[in-house]
């Protein structure tokens, strides 16, 4: 990991890039985007199975990277990030030039499995260590972050990696705990340090690279029950799954010239727009999304253009009779440009 000045040129030119990147362009690059596996050896065992269908699709698919925007694990369990790193490994996925990762609250706090777990939970995360546990996951996947470009001493995030045409600013999205602001551990907001350096950045007015691609777990839009208009469930979401101060970030998006917004948290694969930003969602590739298949989202460069789609697989996960019964209606997605 690479300490990087701020106000430093992030600029990349075709002298600076390598062979392969080189290749890239010519022949054109593709960037696989999943979200929130929830692996988990002791609650969600059907995960480990789909998320390698998962892989094994994307990588036959001619996937030059794979990008995860967060809840790698459901426990926040050393043996689940050990399973983990098991199946990145067998993959040949441990390298900075084929993963990039970034942190889930699940992947720090842990969640709630089963029903018995649903009241003791905020009392037990108001013990999670936080920094530990996220050195535990930056630890865990240390391959993804060799040579990155870092934004705040002594941090990981913000970090900066080039993906053949693309550029990667990773953001860490999960707070510590706080009986207020993150009283479950699902609410996202940005650190203070985080917010100053990309501030930082666009005071410069240097570009950040090409083709940005924003990494971070939590979305921008507003949620609701479609099934039952429950207003119910819209006041929860704001309690406690809601990025906080998400207006003044996304207007920071803007000043870098952010191309795509890809995360998690939600979980649905699904494509949209606010504020004239495009986001990418990829939290329904192994469970819950209304289309009851595997699936995930390709951002490929070609000829110059990049377009991105939802690509789903034949493969269905596994789910109750209940939620196939309450499942919505697939509408097709795509952007291009």
């Amino acid at each position: 990991m690479t300490q990087l000045n701020a106000a430093l040129p992030l600029i990349t030119d075709i002298d600076s890039l390598t062979s392969d990147d080189l290749l890239s362009k010519s022949r054109g690059y593709k960037l696989i985007h999943i979200s929130d596996p929830h692996l988990s050896r002791q609650y969600y065992r059907e995960h480990m199975k789909a998320f390698k269908i998962l892989l094994e699709s994307a990588l036959k698919a001619g996937a030059d990277h794979i990008l995860i925007t967060g809840d790698i694990v459901s426990t926040a369990d050393p043996d689940d990030f050990y399973l983990a790193r098991e199946i990145f490994s067998r993959f040949g996925l441990l390298d900075p030039h084929k993963l990039t990762v970034v942190p889930g609250n699940h992947d720090i706090f842990g969640g709630p499995h089963r029903a018995v777990d649903v009241l003791s939970f905020p009392k037990y995360i108001r013990n999670i260590d936080y920094e530990k546990h996220l050195k535990l996951f930056c630890d865990a996947f240390a391959e993804t972050f060799e040579g990155v470009k870092t934004l705040v001493k002594d941090s990981r995030f913000p970090f900066i990696k080039q993906s053949g045409p693309f550029s990667i600013l990773g953001l860490n999205s999960i707070p510590p705990y706080s009986l207020w602001n993150n009283p479950l551990g699902s609410n996202g907001r940005l650190s203070d340090e985080q917010v100053a350096s990309l501030k930082s950045v666009i005071k410069s007015n240097v570009p950040v690279g090409d083709n940005l691609l924003v990494a971070i777990h939590h979305h921008f839009h507003d949620l609701n029950d479609e099934t039952t208009q429950n207003k119910l469930w819209g006041k929860i979401e704001l309690k406690t799954m809601r990025m906080k101060k998400r207006k003044s970030i996304m207007k920071m998006f803007k000043k870098l010239n952010v191309a795509y917004v890809l995360h998690g948290h939600v979980h649905q694969n699904e494509l949209y727009e606010k504020k004239n930003l495009r986001f990418i969602n990829g939290a329904g590739a192994v469970c819950d999304d209304p289309v009851p298949y595997l699936k995930y989202n390709i951002v490929e460069w070609k000829n110059g253009k990049t377009s991105v789609r939802i690509e789903q697989l034949s493969t269905p996960y596994q789910i109750s009779a209940l939620k196939k019964h309450i499942y919505l209606r697939h509408r097709e997605a795509s952007f291009a440009n």
